[in-house]
C-alpha cells in the first residue's frame, strides 16, 4: 500500500528585497484612523494602545520584519505620520 502524503498550508512570505525601505510611524501623530492597515498588501501593520489613554486612544504599529517597501501606508497617511527609511545593512553570516 503506498501511503497518502498529507497536505499541510503552507505560509508564505514574500521575503523583503535588499535595499527597499520599511515603514516607520510617528506614534505621537498618529490618530489611530487605520488608513493605513487598509491599504497595506501585506498586513504588516496593527494597532496597539497609545502611550497616553493607553484604554481609549490605539495608534497603528508597522512589524518592520514584515513590511515589503511598498510605500503605500505613507503614500495614504491622512496625517503624514509614516516615513519610509533604509534598513541598516544586514550582516552576513
Amino acid at each position: 500500500m503506498a501511503a497518502q502524503a498529507v497536505k499541510t498550508k503552507k505560509t508564505t512570505k514574500k521575503k523583503r528585497k535588499k535595499g527597499l525601505p520599511i515603514a516607520i510611524i510617528d506614534t505621537s501623530g498618529c490618530t489611530g484612523c487605520e488608513v493605513c492597515i487598509e491599504v497595506c498588501p501585506v498586513d504588516c501593520i496593527i494597532t496597539v494602545p497609545g502611550e497616553e489613554h493607553q484604554t481609549v486612544h490605539r495608534v497603528c504599529e508597522v512589524i518592520e520584519a514584515d513590511c515589503i517597501g511598498c510605500r503605500l501606508c505613507a503614500k495614504f497617511c491622512p496625517w503624514q505620520t509614516i516615513d519610509m527609511i533604509l534598513p541598516p545593512d544586514e550582516e552576513e553570516e
